[in-house]
C-alpha cells in the first residue's frame, strides 16, 4: 500500500479534526462537547508525554486520525499505550488502511519504550473486534468501568 503517511498532528490541524471527531463521536454514541475536545487536543499537542495525535494521509489527502494516550500500570510493568481513538473517513476504509494504522500505533508505542497497547471496542461492534483480534489484540474477561469526577 503506497502513498500512506502517518504524521504527528499540530495545532493547525485542530480545525480539520473537529468535524471528523464529531462524526466519530456520533457514530459511537459518545457525547459531543466541542469546547472540551478543542481543550483536550491543545493539551495533547502541547504535552507529548500525554500521548500522540497522528493524522493518516493517503496520497496527500486526509484519511483519518488516531490518538494514543500514555498511561501507567503495574500490571503492564510501567507505561503502556491506550489507543483512545482510531477513525478513518468512510471513503478511506477498506484495503488494509486500518491494519496499517494499528501497526503504526504499535510501532509508535515500541519507539516510546512501552510494552503494551490497549484499546476499547463496543461489545456489539463485532466487525471491529474481528479486525483487532486478527491484529494481535486479545479480549480480557474484565469490564471497563468509568467514574466521571466532574459530574
Amino acid at each position: 500500500m503506497t502513498g500512506i503517511v502517518f504524521r504527528t498532528g499540530t495545532p493547525t490541524d485542530i480545525d480539520t479534526l473537529v468535524p471528523v471527531v464529531r462524526d466519530f463521536h456520533a457514530d459511537e454514541g459518545i457525547p459531543w462537547d466541542e469546547a472540551s475536545l478543542r481543550t483536550a487536543l491543545a493539551d495533547l499537542l502541547a504535552h507529548p508525554h500525554h500521548g500522540r495525535l497522528l493524522l493518516v494521509e493517503r496520497n496527500g489527502v486526509f484519511a483519518g486520525y488516531l490518538v494514543i494516550g500514555f498511561c501507567f500500570s503495574l500490571e503492564f510493568g510501567g507505561r503502556f499505550g491506550l489507543l483512545d481513538e482510531l477513525y478513518l473517513l468512510p471513503q478511506a476504509r477498506g484495503g488494509g488502511l486500518g491494519r496499517r494504522a494499528l501497526e503504526e500505533a504499535a510501532d509508535l508505542c515500541r519507539r516510546e519504550g512501552l510494552r503494551a497497547l490497549r484499546l476499547e471496542v463496543d461489545n456489539d461492534n463485532t466487525r471491529a473486534q474481528g479486525v483487532y483480534l486478527q491484529n494481535g489484540y486479545a479480549a480480557h474477561p474484565r469490564q471497563l468501568m468509568t467514574r466521571w469526577l466532574d459530574r
